[in-house]
């Protein structure tokens, strides 16, 4: 029997499992759209490509001396879409006393990864017939963070978070989004549910 599944695991290792350009192209930040979210989606469960992922930032640039490794870093600091790690935020219980992003009295979710916690709230829109509006915070607020919303397939909306942490999506119908937080060679991506009510 294990003849049979040494034979299988040599057919089927990593099958479904993108190819080591797409996972180059994803580390580059060059994937469309749907591409992208598909690549995460697989680097959500497969611990194969995430350590794959992990390697491309501790390619040979950072070792290599000399101008060689001048010059890659420079090349580096360029790209700041590079992505060496890719997490998915888990929600985790809120703090009894966290209080209302907007002093409103709406439900919270909090989610962490990383090191970093966000903490998200769905609230009525400012404008449109049962729309919402999804408010987050990031905590510690950090610089240079960008927010992008996806539905199935592809981008529905990009912002640059604030200074303070805060970022809003507005007029969102109800159903199931994925939020990507992206920094420099970090996303952190979170499954998103806004109800058509509260709670």
């Amino acid at each position: 029997m294990t003849r049979m599944d040494d034979l299988l695991s040599a057919v089927f290792y990593r099958r479904a499992c993108p190819a080591p350009e797409t996972l180059g192209d994803y580390h580059l930040g060059r994937l469309a759209p749907g591409d992208r979210l598909a690549a995460a989606l697989h680097l959500r469960e497969c611990p194969h490509c995430t350590a794959e992922l992990a390697r491309y930032a501790a390619s040979p640039r950072d070792e290599a001396g000399g101008v060689l490794a001048g010059l890659m870093g420079d090349v580096r600091n360029a790209l700041a879409s590079w992505v060496s790690r890719v997490a998915w935020a888990a929600p985790v219980a809120a703090p009894a006393l966290t209080p209302a992003l907007r002093g409103a009295p709406f439900p919270q979710r909090t989610y962490q990864t990383a090191g970093v916690q966000v903490i998200l709230e769905v609230q009525p829109a400012l404008s449109g017939y049962r729309r919402k509006r999804l408010l987050g915070k990031i905590e510690p607020p950090t610089a240079a963070i960008g927010a992008d919303l996806w539905n199935a397939a592809e981008i529905l909306d990009s912002l640059a978070v604030g200074r303070d942490g805060y970022f809003a999506f507005d007029r969102l119908r109800p159903g199931d989004y994925f939020l990507c937080l992206r920094g420099h060679e970090m996303e952190v991506w979170l499954d998103v549910h806004v109800a058509a009510q509260a709670d």
